[in-house]
């Protein structure tokens, strides 16, 4: 091969290698263009809903323009999506559920023991039966400290709530302690309802459900807790 040959052939390497660079910038080029596009487009939109009323937005966009105006949307949506077949939609509300009325509200003894009861208060003191223990005590803790004590009391209840009128203040509690009260998971639920009065300065009077509950004996057992509401 002559020395003009040679050069001849470096020339045809370069002018190759030129033209592939060339082609890959003008395919990057071709990239960044639509990415800019794209870019903008986002930021236009964005725009738009910023400047949209609640409830006016750009065509394809869901998202409101404030926090509350999202909550009120996901409202609308999930009140729709129960509107129609509700029996079907996940989340809707059936048209019946697999409930039956109860035949009594007392047990025999708390029927027993609420009559004799409210024939047993004076003037001015009220009883309350089956009250909530989530609706008597208000929970102190922190917010982020507030689930556990929560649920110690969830789901429990005390038989009978002595209130003092008019302004419906409560004065003491009184619990039926049955057989079922023997049992050791009966006995930490109990103590659980203890410690609850305990702790909101309630006094919690226990009394066994099989007992011979006078009117006489009852008033004997609230005397004090209501003559100390009657002198305050």
């Amino acid at each position: 091969m002559s020395e003009r040959e040679g050069h001849a052939g470096q020339h045809m390497g370069l002018l190759m290698t030129l033209l592939v660079v060339g082609a890959a910038l003008v395919l990057l080029a071709v990239r960044l263009t639509k990415l800019n596009q794209r870019t903008q487009r986002v930021r236009a939109a964005g725009a738009a809903q910023r400047l949209a009323p609640v409830g006016q937005l750009p065509q394809g966009q869901v998202r409101f323009s404030t926090p509350e105006a999202e909550r009120q949307q996901r409202f609308r949506e999930q009140e729709e999506a129960a509107n129609v077949h509700p029996s079907h939609v996940p989340g809707g509300i059936p048209e019946s559920l697999p409930l039956k009325l109860k035949g009594y509200f007392f047990s025999q003894s708390e029927h027993t023991f609420f009559h004799t009861l409210e024939g047993a208060l004076p003037q001015g003191f009220r009883a309350f039966p089956n009250v909530r223990l989530n609706d008597l005590f208000l929970i102190t803790a922190p917010q982020h400290q507030r689930q556990g004590t929560y649920a110690r009391l969830r789901d429990k209840h005390v038989d009978f709530l002595i209130v003092s009128l008019p302004d419906f203040r409560p004065v003491c509690a009184i619990e039926l302690d049955g057989a079922s009260h023997d049992q050791a998971q009966q006995q930490y639920r109990d103590a659980v309802k203890d410690v609850a009065f305990r702790s909101a300065g309630l006094p919690l009077l226990r009394l066994r459900a099989e007992g011979n509950h006078t009117r006489q004996s009852i008033l004997k057992l609230l005397d004090g807790y209501i003559q100390q509401r009657t002198v305050a």
